[in-house]
């Protein structure tokens, strides 16, 4: 499936990985909801490490980033683990997302 807005893309039609690309800058947590159910759906239905591909994604605000927290700490009651794949030139995934490993063990950051 695929969620295609005319700032970003989220898509999860590869089996055990997640594309997020564009950028993204909705309003509050809760707006993250919708767009990143096919992450809450694909880390569900995960049954080895579930990638989730940031490497083209210019811009998460706060809000987002504490959605992605939300789904991480979600990864480790279900015991299920994941893969950040991040772009090292864009410099807030980096220093940002980086920090999530501290969420979850399992939880293992890529840079591309």
């Amino acid at each position: 499936m695929i969620i295609k807005t005319e700032d970003y893309i989220i898509d999860s039609s590869i089996l055990n990985k997640i594309t997020i690309s564009g950028s993204m800058r909705l309003p509050s947590p809760l707006s993250y909801d919708q767009p990143f159910s096919l992450i809450k759906k694909a880390l569900e239905e995960s049954t080895t490490i579930l990638d989730i591909d940031l490497t083209d994604l210019e811009y998460l605000n706060s809000s987002g980033i504490t959605s992605l927290a939300r789904i991480i700490i979600q990864a480790r009651k279900d015991d299920k683990e994941m893969k950040l794949i991040i772009n090292k030139t864009i410099p807030w995934q980096d220093k940002t997302l980086s920090s999530l490993k501290n969420l979850w063990e399992k939880l293992h950051i890529e840079t591309n």
